[in-house]
């Protein structure tokens, strides 16, 4: 299940550049969980845009001269090995300076943090419901079960 958190200050990116930016950001997390990229997978592949003050982000204690960015992914254990994680710290890394159109080098590719964290499968709900063991086709099945409840 992709959940990205970006926050970065408010301005950094155009609104074009940001909605490119989470739509392939989210692309590249469900390539990466070996999720399928389907109109129903994207219905549970939420992203988050976080902008703050650029007075509000401080490296150091001092206001950065560039922008900064901090993905906050979330996948639940078991998704994830460590090349997949290595995997999504360089590619959301590499979208990033792709969309802001600078060089991918070591001080822009410093800009950008990357913190995963992973819940157990009980710690992560779809639609009123626990994850299910049984996997990801089951939580849609779970979602269009629950919804259908509702609607009688």
């Amino acid at each position: 299940m992709p959940m990205i958190d970006l926050t970065l200050p408010r301005g950094a990116l155009t609104p074009e550049q940001l909605e490119t930016l989470m739509h392939r950001a989210v692309k590249t997390l469900m390539w990466w969980e070996k999720v399928p990229d389907t109109p129903e997978a994207r219905k549970i592949a939420w992203a988050f845009v976080n902008e703050v003050d650029k007075r509000h982000v401080f490296v150091g204690g001092l206001p950065p001269e560039r922008p900064r960015y901090r993905f906050r992914v979330h996948t639940m254990e078991g998704m994830l090995d460590d090349r997949a994680r290595q995997g999504i710290i360089r590619d959301l890394t590499k979208l990033v300076l792709e969309v802001e159109g600078v060089p991918h080098d070591l001080d822009n590719a410093q800009r950008v943090w990357c913190i995963l964290r992973e819940y157990p499968r009980n710690g992560w709900g779809i639609g009123g419901y626990l994850f299910p063991p049984a996997g990801y086709a089951s939580a849609l099945s779970e979602i269009r079960t629950s919804v259908e409840d509702f609607t009688d």
